[in-house]
């Protein structure tokens, strides 16, 4: 009888640990693909093909990004109201995306969103990625880089199949974000409490040499979490 106790207790704990993990690393994980994001790269060069056909929107676009560029820091995990040129900039972004302009209309979905999260406005943001994935006429690279962002902010918290199924859309050898995609499944396996799998999927990681260097030093840290010789 208190052997049983123990070893549910024991299990108990594990089952804590690896919960802990799951929300230490979501967290972690979301702010890589910000910064990823947050490059001027793809934009630049999207911009660049829209630029002859439509001045004034590109324009309004720039502006909007300067002026969403730096927001109020989120504080209790309640949504910051925005005021001055933030305000300005996130109601000319809206009305960049109702504009009909399929390529700045799509930049601009892609920049609400990441305002919203920023702000705290889970819900605006995961609307904002969600229309860009589901959108057959926007460009595959920022439908992917949506689809990534909307899982990546639901890790701790969404429907585990629906993530899955996204991320898988994702995954897979020689893509430009599997590493990352494999990150948030390893993360969804240890919220089902599944460490062997998650284990497995970060081995692969650290072991590819396809692997990002944050993303493999993410992928150690949290196979020594997983550890249950550790602490």
């Amino acid at each position: 009888m208190a052997e049983d106790i123990y070893r549910e207790v024991d299990e108990e704990l594990k089952a804590e640990r690896m919960r802990a993990v799951a929300r230490r690393y979501a967290g972690v994980a979301v702010a890589a693909v910000v910064v990823v994001v947050a490059g001027a790269g793809l934009w630049s060069w999207q911009l660049a093909r829209h630029k002859a056909q439509d001045q004034v929107a590109t324009g309004t676009y720039l502006a909007a990004l300067r002026q969403t560029d730096h927001l109020p820091d989120q504080v209790g995990g309640a949504t910051v109201p925005l005021t001055g040129k933030a305000l300005s900039g996130l109601d000319s972004l809206q009305a960049l995306v109702a504009s009909g302009d399929r390529g700045v209309a799509t930049l601009a979905r892609m920049q609400e969103a990441a305002v919203q999260a920023a702000r705290g406005d889970a819900k605006a943001a995961l609307a904002a990625w969600n229309a860009v994935q589901d959108d057959p006429a926007a460009d595959p690279a920022l439908r992917h880089i949506a689809t990534l962002l909307w899982c990546q902010h639901q890790l701790d918290t969404g429907d585990i199949p629906t993530l899955r199924s996204r991320l898988s859309l994702l995954s897979g050898q020689g893509g430009a974000w599997n590493g990352l995609a494999q990150e948030a499944l390893a993360v969804l396996d240890v919220r089902e409490g599944h460490a062997d799998e998650a284990r497995k999927k970060l081995s692969a990681l650290v072991d590819s040499a396809e692997t990002p260097a944050g993303v493999r030093n993410r992928a150690q840290g949290m196979m020594q979490a997983l550890d249950p010789s550790a602490g």
